[in-house]
Order: structure tokens, then C-alpha cells, then sequence
């Protein structure tokens, strides 16, 4: 019996062992693409859904600034939809990210009618408030710790004994420390033809229009009220700036139409706080690989834009 018992402590300890062992291996690459977010505060951030995620790049913006004093370096802290609309569990997320003694910081605010859009089946706070506690800001408690074991453990959803393969994300994705994901039209034996992203944005418009009419989403005052209060918290620390990205004329035009008046009340929300409002919405001069997103260059061009 204690020989049983004996040779059960020593598996129980080797698998332990292993566990944490692959944890630290996979700590030590890059994890996945929003692993950086949750290592360290930033005294400047961006902060929105996957149009920030993708088309703002906190290195260019840090270089662009080099002569504006304020307290650099900048963090993306922005994701796709489903992670971070605007909301109390967001709102609570981004005060864990900043340093309190912050002052000089500079935060952008990417906005659009997603950020403020909620289920219309859910009617009350609590059931917005618990939806959004599923999200990666939501369940992750640890949102500042390197190596942030937490996050790989909730937030990686992968086989951890892929930490000794070598990291091979999508060769047209490149993940960086900062918290920016880029998205590259070419690398060294593949490009994304034309073809490819006139594909992937009628992809997204029938995405969009399948979406309302299956799970129909309306505004919500709860998420309208947590932006501002987001506000509100963050001129406390610094500069805040509203910005809407650019985004395809097709796509821009849906939004339009299911919120004609969004433009209006981002203006009047704003200037209520006194913050600008930049909308960059009809923009066109920056394309969108798939109608909604930027591609590398134009997210770096876009990026030395809203600096300057």
C-alpha cells in the first residue's frame, strides 16, 4: 500500500511539475496575440474593440510624439468585440492598467456602434455586467504579471506542450509586445491578392447583416454611461482623445444606417468632457483588408496621422 501511495505522490508530482515546467517555456514566447496586454501598466493607452487592435500602432505613435511631453510608452489594450465594449468590467480593467501616479498620460479612445451594442435580449445591467465578465478582461484577475501564468491558463486555449514547438503564427500576422496586432498583405513567398480582400469584406458585410437579423443587438445605455464615466476617470490622468477608425465605405454605410445619429452624440458626449472627437470613419485613403480592419501600412500611416 504505501508503495502505491508512494509511486501515486511521484506522479502527481511530475505532472505538477510538468505543468508549471510547459507554463514557463510557452511564458517565455509569445503566447498569443493579446499575452503582452496583460504583463504590465502603461501610463498611455488604446483602448477600443479589434479596429484599434489592428490599426493603431503604439510604436509609431510614441516615435511621432517623441518631442510631446507626456509619459510614454504607449499600450494597445484594445480587442475584438466580444472582449472589450465599452462596460463597467472594461472600465474596471483599464483602472488596473493604468500607474496611480499617472498625470501626463495620453489615451485613445477608439469608438463605433459595436462598442456601445449589447444583445436585445439582455435588459438588465447585471445580465451586461455578467455577460461581460466572460471576456478576457472579465476573468482575468492578474492583469499586470509577467509571466502572467493566469492568463495561460484562462486565456491561451491551447496544448501547453506546444510551448517547445516553435512559434508559427499566420504569416501575414505579426504580434508585438506593445499590444499591436499586425496585419501584413505580403511576407517572403506569400501575398493577399486583391481578390482575397474583396473577399473578406463582403465576408464581413454578410457577417454583419446575418448578425442582426439572428442575435439583434441594440444600444445600451449602461455601456454609454461606463464610456463616459471611463472618461471621466481617465482626465484624471491625462489627455483623452474619442477617435472613429476608418473603415470601408460599404461597411460604414451599414453602421450608418442602423445608428444614423452616432456621429452627433460621440460629438456632443465629447465636448461635454471637452475632449476632441476625431472621426476618421470616411477616411479612405486608409484601406481595410476585409472592410474593417487595417493592414500594416496603412495602420503605421494612419497611426502618424492621428499623432500628428
Amino acid at each position: 500500500m504505501k508503495e502505491i501511495l508512494w509511486k501515486i505522490s511521484i506522479l502527481t508530482l511530475f505532472l505538477i511539475g510538468s505543468y508549471y515546467f510547459f507554463m514557463g517555456e510557452l511564458a517565455r514566447g509569445q503566447v498569443n496575440d493579446n499575452y503582452s496586454k496583460f504583463t504590465h501598466q502603461s501610463p498611455s493607452l488604446i483602448i477600443g474593440l479589434s479596429r484599434a487592435h489592428n490599426g493603431i500602432s503604439p510604436k509609431v505613435l510614441d516615435s511621432a510624439l517623441s518631442e510631446v511631453p507626456y509619459q510614454r510608452g504607449f499600450l494597445n489594450f484594445a480587442f475584438e468585440k466580444s472582449q472589450s465594449p465599452y462596460g463597467k468590467v472594461y472600465l474596471e480593467a483599464v483602472k488596473k492598467k493604468i500607474p496611480e501616479k499617472t498625470k501626463q498620460g495620453i489615451f485613445i479612445l477608439s469608438v463605433c456602434p459595436g462598442s456601445f451594442m449589447t444583445p436585445i435580449q439582455l435588459t438588465t445591467e447585471q445580465e451586461i455586467e455578467d455577460l461581460d465578465k466572460k471576456s478576457l478582461v472579465g476573468k482575468i484577475n492578474q492583469l499586470n504579471k509577467d509571466p502572467n501564468y493566469e492568463y495561460i491558463r484562462k486565456g491561451y486555449g491551447g496544448s501547453l506542450y506546444k510551448a517547445l514547438i516553435p512559434h508559427n503564427a499566420k504569416i501575414t500576422t505579426v504580434f508585438h509586445n506593445d499590444g499591436w496586432e499586425e496585419f501584413r498583405l505580403s511576407a517572403q513567398g506569400y501575398r493577399v491578392s486583391n481578390e482575397d480582400m474583396a473577399h473578406w469584406t463582403s465576408q464581413t458585410i454578410r457577417g454583419y447583416r446575418g448578425m442582426m437579423k439572428t442575435n439583434p443587438e441594440v444600444v445600451s445605455t449602461h455601456r454609454m454611461e461606463s464610456f463616459k464615466s471611463l472618461i471621466s476617470y481617465l482626465k484624471n490622468h491625462g489627455q483623452v482623445f474619442v477617435v472613429r477608425m476608418p473603415l470601408d465605405p460599404l461597411v460604414l454605410g451599414m453602421e450608418n444606417q442602423w445608428w444614423k445619429e452616432f456621429n452627433t452624440e460621440m460629438t456632443l458626449i465629447s465636448a461635454s468632457f471637452d475632449v476632441p472627437y476625431f472621426n476618421f470613419s470616411d477616411a479612405s485613403q486608409y484601406k481595410t483588408y476585409d472592410g474593417s480592419h487595417l493592414s500594416s501600412s496603412y495602420a503605421k500611416d494612419f497611426s502618424t496621422r492621428l499623432a500628428n
